[in-house]
């Protein structure tokens, strides 16, 4: 079944098949690979809602697009709120609300939301999951994925910026969204994925650092 991608249209302000689409996608691959999770998902920011939405699902189901999670609720409603990287054990009250939730038969083992934010301003949050009896996610996992969610803050909110300077309330085409520097780094990042999964663990320590300096 094709994926509704209007939402990250609507939401985040990014087009489907733009260059923006592929980069938010490609992070969140890498970063729930990078902590060993079955599953993730990106959740914007609806500020008239002031809720939740899912935008971006990967390995997940594709009717998870669309869902809402209240500001405040379970573990990504809370990291919303805080504006805090959370971790631990699903908040779902029985198996069967988590299979709604996820599409995936048993019940979530552990779970990492991770708030996009750039300065004050909430865009989102990146999760990730696994389903596996008894594993949890460590302090460490819950710092790299972090340090990527706060890579996608810094990439979106800069396509918002972008935007607003060209005048319109649209979305960038992919000609106006990233410049020569920045598909350098994307393709490097490509590369590694696919071809030095080893490598995720420095590549999420370069993530950190690249936030230091960003932010």
């Amino acid at each position: 079944m094709a994926l509704d991608r209007s939402h990250l249209s609507h939401y985040l302000g990014i087009a489907p098949s733009s260059r923006e689409e592929g980069v938010l996608r490609l992070l969140l691959e890498t970063a729930i690979r990078t902590v060993d999770a079955a599953e993730g998902s990106v959740l914007a920011y609806d500020r008239d809602a002031n809720d939740l939405r899912f935008v971006m699902t990967v390995n997940g189901p594709g009717n998870l697009v669309g869902q809402r999670v209240p500001i405040g609720a379970g573990l990504t409603g809370l990291a919303a709120l805080t504006h805090e990287v959370q971790i631990g054990a699903p908040t779902y009250k029985t198996v069967d609300d988590a299979n709604k939730a996820t599409g995936v038969e048993g019940e979530p083992s552990a779970v990492i939301a991770a708030p996009m934010v750039s300065g004050d301003q909430l865009i989102g949050v990146l999760t990730a999951v696994r389903f596996k009896p008894g594993h949890r996610f460590t302090t460490d996992d819950g710092r790299a994925y972090g340090n990527f969610a706060t890579v996608a803050a810094l990439m979106l909110d800069q396509h918002n910026r972008l935007r607003d300077l060209a005048g319109g309330g649209g979305e960038l085409t992919t000609a106006g969204g990233f410049g020569p520097e920045e598909a350098r780094i994307i393709a490097a990042l490509t590369t590694v994925a696919q071809t030095r999964p080893d490598r995720l663990p420095r590549l999420a320590q370069l993530f950190e650092q690249m936030v230091e300096i960003a932010v």
